[in-house]
């Protein structure tokens, strides 16, 4: 496996040059805008910028290619150089800079092990100029024909230490409990500097870059251990149950090495507390917190310098103004001050600072807003472009979204977004399409969404609506939803269509559900619990079959535990999952349905529209199904994109406008 990947990689380095430069931006200012606008990748993802301040490397997608590039940012429109390009069996999942002179790089394959298809993760070292391509993974410890599945885990950065990285892997390929180990990023070398434990599924370093923290992961229980920092006295801090009010999750440590901060609960949400280690009561100071929602999802933002760390990265949609709280350090907090003046009313999201802190990468979206990724320096004020994510959308007047609040029928408050076309006036009824959002353990938010300006561009109304079960709102809020799928959760969504006809904003008799994922399963089952409230429903890799989705996840470490949580116990509710599987209840599907799967899809497997397929085939239903061929649970490549929002356009149109 290992000559084979690296010949795959060294083969795609010889390929044609890319594009030397961005595209330049095409102003959409058409009525229509074009559809190949929003089907094109995002042009790039994954900027990550040099210690020195003076590279920036990125993933580029240039229709159905994807290639790592890096340039120099102080020359005037410097060239893209390609580094590595992907190809049909390796993705490039990541990039990040070990040193000036070095990039490591995550790729992604699938494969077998056993009857269960898997994607597999290798680290590589590579010059930002394509030159001197290494592997780091692991190699001579085999089980089974396998190497270790996860191999691209880098623990710690190391910023002090130009040849080295903390890299967490399992120390043979049957177990999955990781080591800590120091890599070289030269020459491959590695050495074991801290052992594997039972049950220890992740490790946290602290600002002196010592393995300080474990998380223990076993059947939904979860202990926090922790030491001293010369090593010793292991304790376990807290345990907990996963889904319990009394949980405290580690995020990182700041430079005084016995204060961690934590995510726990506080006034129902999510928020950000630092535990002083050296009390064995574990005093909790509350840093940071938001009055409405969780600061789920919060991870740390290390320093380049110094360790400890600079910041906070909370989820998405936290507030349009984040809270900064104590966690950003002095000058970043008012360095961040700085850019939300100049970039207002968007999420500014600090990716790096330079090791003399200097120089910083953003990347900036917000309300209507596509991404961009800017490059700044404090010591000249000057913040500049480095690269537009959908620079066809430069100039297009797109939709955006405002927030609305609907009450569920037994008096719950659903916090929801509004997007109207551009070219509908208020008050004046007409198509709706009402767009679940996937999770369900997600949420949506009034940031840039696809989905959403091309359905508004086609001249359809969109509701997105946080449904019970969505994270964001509170753990109440969330746990609402468990085992309640197409149930309380789907009169959530019905409701909503209510609401909207009664502001009359949806003409009653052009309303289509569509989603991906949970949506497209609610999108199903929307058509089949409520047939009268749609004409229409489309699914994209939405689960279909419950008690086939239990299984397939039962697979997977945890899975069976998980999937059961959050769908329903796969003996103790037979009756309940019959009932509210789609595939089970096709014959109840009055209206017509698109169904939309990837044949590579690891997280809603294939056979999931392909049962579906079949019963509405056998129900005698009218369908489309669409199977693209190697696309997974997630978007891929041009080509597939333009074909699911061609015939989504298309179908849509015969649907609701011609209604």
């Amino acid at each position: 496996m290992t000559d084979t990947l690296r010949r795959r990689l060294l083969q795609a380095l010889g390929a044609a040059p890319l594009a030397a430069s961005w595209p330049a931006a095409e102003a959409a200012e058409a009525a229509t805008i074009p559809l190949e606008a929003f089907a094109r990748p995002p042009l790039l993802t994954g900027a990550s910028l040099s210690p020195n301040g003076r590279q920036l490397a990125a993933l580029l997608h240039i229709e159905d290619g994807t290639a790592l590039v890096t340039r120099a940012l102080d020359v005037a429109r410097q060239q893209f150089t390609p580094v590595i390009r992907a190809t049909d069996e390796l993705a490039i999942g990541w990039a990040g800079w070990a040193n000036d002179e070095r990039l490591l790089v995550g790729t992604r394959h699938l494969s077998q092990r056993g009857f269960v298809r898997v994607a597999e993760t290798r680290l590589w070292s590579v010059r930002p100029d394509g030159s001197e391509l290494k592997p780091l993974w692991q190699r001579g410890q085999r089980h089974a024909g396998h190497s270790a599945q996860f191999q691209d885990d880098v623990l710690d950065w190391l910023p002090d230490d130009a040849r080295h990285v903390l890299l967490q892997l399992p120390a043979e390929a049957k177990f999955i409990e990781p080591g800590v180990y120091l890599v070289d990023v030269e020459s491959g070398e590695r050495r074991l500097v801290h052992g594997p434990e039972r049950q220890v599924r992740r490790w946290i370093t602290d600002a002196a870059h010592r393995v300080r923290v474990g998380l223990k992961a076993d059947d939904g229980r979860y202990e926090v251990r922790a030491c001293d920092p010369d090593g010793r006295r292991w304790r376990t801090l807290w345990s907990f149950d996963g889904l319990s009010a009394d949980a405290v999750w580690p995020i990182g440590f700041d430079t005084d090495p016995q204060r961690l901060y934590v995510s726990a609960q506080h006034e129902g949400r999510s928020a950000v507390f630092a535990v002083d280690l050296n009390d064995d009561a574990l005093p909790r100071r509350l840093v940071v917190h938001h009055p409405r929602l969780d600061l789920d999802g919060a991870s740390a933002l290390p320093a380049a310098r110094g360790g400890g760390l600079l910041g906070l990265c909370v989820g998405e949609g936290a507030a349009l103004e984040p809270p900064r709280g104590e966690l950003w350090r002095e000058p970043v907090r008012a360095l961040m001050r700085q850019v939300d003046a100049a970039l207002p009313r968007r999420y500014n999201r600090l990716l790096a600072l330079s090791a003399d802190e200097q120089t910083y990468l953003l990347h900036s979206s917000g309300n209507g807003r596509p991404g961009e990724y800017f490059v700044g320096e404090r010591r000249s004020g000057e913040l500049a472009t480095v690269g537009r994510q959908f620079p066809l959308l430069a100039g297009a007047r797109l939709a955006g979204k405002r927030e609305v609040s609907i009450r569920s029928r037994d008096g719950l408050p659903l916090m929801a977004y509004l997007s109207l076309p551009p070219t509908r006036a208020e008050g004046q009824p007409g198509s709706l399409v009402l767009l679940p959002h996937g999770g369900p353990a997600s949420r949506d938010d009034d940031d840039f969404d696809l989905w959403v300006e091309v359905l508004a561009s086609r001249g359809h109304a969109v509701l997105q609506v946080n449904f019970r079960g969505s994270h964001g709102q509170g753990r109440e809020f969330m746990l609402a939803g468990l085992r309640r799928w197409g149930l309380e959760m789907q009169d959530d969504l019905s409701d909503a269509v209510a609401w909207a006809v009664a502001q009359r904003i949806a003409d009653a008799r052009s309303v289509a559900i569509v989603g991906a994922s949970y949506g497209g399963y609610a999108a199903l089952m929307g058509a089949i619990k409520t047939p009268a409230l749609y004409r229409c429903a489309v699914s994209f890799a939405g689960v279909t079959h419950l008690p086939d989705q239990i299984h397939f996840e039962g697979d997977y470490v945890d899975g069976y535990l998980a999937a059961e949580a959050s769908i329903g116990r796969l003996w103790g509710d037979r009756a309940q999952l019959r009932e509210t599987s789609p595939a089970l209840q096709a014959e109840r599907i009055q209206v017509p349905v698109l169904l939309v799967h990837g044949d590579a899809d690891l997280v809603v497997p294939v056979s999931q529209g392909r049962t579906m397929a079949e019963a509405l085939r056998r129900a005698g239903k009218r369908y489309e199904y669409i199977e693209q061929p190697g696309v997974g649970h997630q978007f891929g490549g041009q080509r597939s994109r333009t074909q699911f929002f061609g015939a989504l356009e298309r179908f849509l149109a015969e649907q609701l406008l011609a209604a």
